[in-house]
């Protein structure tokens, strides 16, 4: 049995023909039904993972060169594209390197910004899927489920994930920054876009309650408002939403400048003693030039978070030798249990050989000696039941052990070769 992987992500191809093998969640029940026929059950277990920077297949199977060439088909076959069209964009890993890109995965160090956390989530997502269409069998069960685990310890146990790495993000920081916490802060959203719905999610992430948004069309706004459980004003209302205020992160499309220093300016004349932090994520910006010369106000634009961005993600990187170690350490865990997995078929018919031979030699014994009472018959079948342990005990003990050690193959062939398990010997 050997775990596989097939797959490309943003290291190996561009989006376009990342795109065209992607699986919506609606494929993924045909997919799988499709993964489990090939040549008659050659695929025994299978999960996908499927992200805007990846396609992953996971497969456990007999014959693992057959199996990756199956994927590769089916890949082809299901996405109708040419034979091999994009098999060049394709890497594929067997066993401890398949296991060690999935843990790495999930952790962050195989994304396109290093650390990001939502791959944790997605690496959770695939497995759940793939149960959901029974394809998710006790290995890939166990690998993602490792797999999981291994990311939690690498943003717990390393700063990976601990520094903003996107500009939403690193708004959001600056904000924290600035104002200590964000539990008792007042942010003002301006505009509805994708950019304010990460730093709403962001905000609320770190502990903020009282988010405004301001929009042109209001109706967007409130759709954002609603999710996040905040309020909607129009766009009208901006410069008395300022007043209440503490930190304004905007993010319009807007030509020109929609926040003016007059604004910030009276705003600010009515909460003495108040500063305003003003985060301007858009481009072309939202926030005057003339703002940053107000008192008491704090501007930062695009460029400022870049630098904050271009910082953080190489404080990220100086992390990635100590979550290559928890990988590795993890890694060697799952194999050991992979391993000693293996050798179970071999014990379990072992054990069912000695049992039966143990129940006939009894039956035999107790045919021999018919006189016996309760209590005798009780002692001659615990006999007979401590001598098959007790024979069992050491090459269970000793195989497994070799199994923790990844060398358990040739004493797995000579337990089934001495004993008949193999089908070469027959009786007893």
């Amino acid at each position: 049995m050997q775990i596989i992987v097939v797959g490309l992500d943003h290291h190996t191809s561009p989006v376009e023909v990342r795109e065209r093998l992607a699986f919506r969640p609606s494929q993924l029940p045909p997919a799988f039904e499709q993964l489990r026929g090939i040549r008659g059950g050659l695929i025994q277990e299978a999960a996908i993972l499927s992200t805007c920077n990846r396609v992953e297949v996971y497969a456990v199977a007999a014959d693992a060169r057959a199996a990756q060439c199956a994927i590769v088909d089916f890949l082809h076959e299901f996405h109708h594209l040419e034979p091999h069209s994009v098999a060049d964009a394709l890497f594929a890993y067997t066993g401890p390197r398949a296991v060690e890109h999935l843990f790495s995965t999930a952790c962050g160090l195989n994304s396109l910004v290093v650390g990001e956390p939502q791959i944790q989530t997605q690496v959770r997502a695939a497995a759940e899927a793939a149960a959901t269409s029974k394809a998710l069998g006790p290995a890939l069960h166990a690998l993602f489920r490792q797999a999981v685990e291994v990311g939690k310890r690498a943003r717990t146990e390393t700063s990976i994930s601990r520094h903003a790495a996107s500009v939403s993000h690193a708004g959001v920081e600056l904000a924290r920054r600035h104002i200590g916490t964000l539990a008792d802060a007042r942010v003002l959203l301006v505009g509805s876009g994708k950019m304010s719905e990460l730093s709403a999610k962001n905000l609320l992430d770190n502990g903020a309650r009282s988010i405004t948004l301001v929009n042109r069309t209001v109706e967007n706004a409130q759709l954002l408002a609603d999710r996040w459980g905040g309020q909607a004003l129009p766009f009208d209302l901006l410069p008395t939403a300022l007043r209440e205020t503490d930190v304004v992160l905007s993010s319009t499309s807007a030509p020109h400048t929609v926040i003016h220093a007059e604004h910030v300016r009276e705003a600010l004349a009515d909460r003495p003693g108040r500063p305003l932090l003003l985060i301007d994520l858009a481009v072309p910006r939202d926030v005057d030039a003339d703002v940053a010369l107000v008192d008491g106000a704090h501007v930062y634009d695009i460029d400022d978070l870049d630098q904050v961005v271009s910082a953080n993600v190489l404080r990220r990187r100086d992390e990635v030798g100590a979550v290559e170690a928890i990988v590795a350490e993890e890694m060697t865990r799952f194999l050991a249990w992979l391993s000693a997995r293996a050798v179970v078929p071999t014990l379990n018919r072992l054990r069912a050989q000695a049992d039966s031979i143990g129940r006939d030699e009894l039956a035999k014994a107790l045919r021999r000696l018919p006189g016996l009472d309760e209590r005798d018959r009780e002692v001659v079948e615990l006999m007979v039941s401590g001598i098959v342990n007790k024979l069992l005990h050491q090459p269970t003990v000793r195989l497994k052990h070799e199994a923790a050690q990844g060398d358990a193959q040739a004493y797995t062939e000579a337990l089934q070769f001495l004993f008949g398990l193999d089908g070469s010997v027959h009786g007893a």
